[in-house]
């Protein structure tokens, strides 16, 4: 079975990560956790966890610690590498299904799709999925379902092949970026329905930021669609009038 390795970026989650770390654990070869600059003891509290603890002394965004969190995975063997946050927003026990739907699609990215459990997704989050679904959509030239959930399953080749400009390695741009880059070079997506877990199971509000970070990706995305001719096959495929 393909060696499988579990990365978790963290920022101030002193609070859910050593609990998300051990319900991790059974379901994968190994655990790495990217502290990036947590000032609350998040590093300190994963002591004895069985997890990998990478720490940074500052904060450097979630792009650049998927970067380096996949490069190490891969460098050391991994066949594929699994990301969850580590705020209790992505379920560990949903990882048997990604690893069973990688084994179905061998090569293919696995995304988590919520899009079965959009009403219990708050309305200014829904909006933005399904605006990001449209045009990440028309960019890679097929049909998004979930383009921002950030549970995903990236085969090692698959990471290997692409080439993401570092520009678009930072912050949450980079997530969709790889969508992008995933698809130009012919990547199969396949997705796993996971549930919208907000609410309760989240104890601080998101690291994304609504008007930064959206500028970042629709910028991103517009350059992304403007260096391919404008894709119109892509839109049409968007619209729900080609497959």
């Amino acid at each position: 079975m393909t060696r499988c390795v579990a990365l978790i970026p963290a920022y101030n989650e002193v609070q859910t990560i050593r609990a998300i770390v051990a319900a991790t654990l059974p379901h994968v070869d190994a655990v790495i956790v990217i502290d990036d600059g947590s000032t609350d003891g998040t590093a300190e509290a994963l002591e004895g966890s069985g997890a990998r603890v990478i720490r940074h002394a500052e904060n450097r965004g979630k792009g650049p610690c998927l970067v380096e969190g996949l490069d190490l995975a891969v460098a050391e063997g991994a066949g594929a590498v699994i990301t969850l946050d580590g705020d209790d927003q992505h379920d560990p026990a949903d990882i048997p299904a990604f690893r069973a739907r990688a084994a179905e699609a061998p090569g293919a990215l696995v995304l988590g799709d919520r899009s079965a459990d959009m009403a219990n997704v708050p309305k200014g989050r829904g909006r933005s999925i399904r605006l990001s679904n449209f045009f990440i959509g028309w960019g890679c030239a097929r049909r998004i379902t979930d383009a921002q959930c950030g549970m995903r399953l990236y085969p090692a080749a698959m990471w290997r092949a692409l080439r993401i400009p570092r520009s678009y390695c930072r912050g949450f741009v980079f997530e969709t970026a790889l969508l992008l880059h995933a698809a130009d070079i012919g990547t199969r997506f396949v997705t796993v329905p996971v549930r919208a877990r907000y609410g309760g199971h989240l104890r601080r509000a998101s690291h994304f930021r609504p008007v930064a970070d959206f500028v970042a990706i629709t910028l991103a995305i517009t350059r992304f669609i403007v260096s391919r001719g404008f894709r119109p096959r892509g839109l049409l495929i968007a619209l729900g009038l080609l497959r």
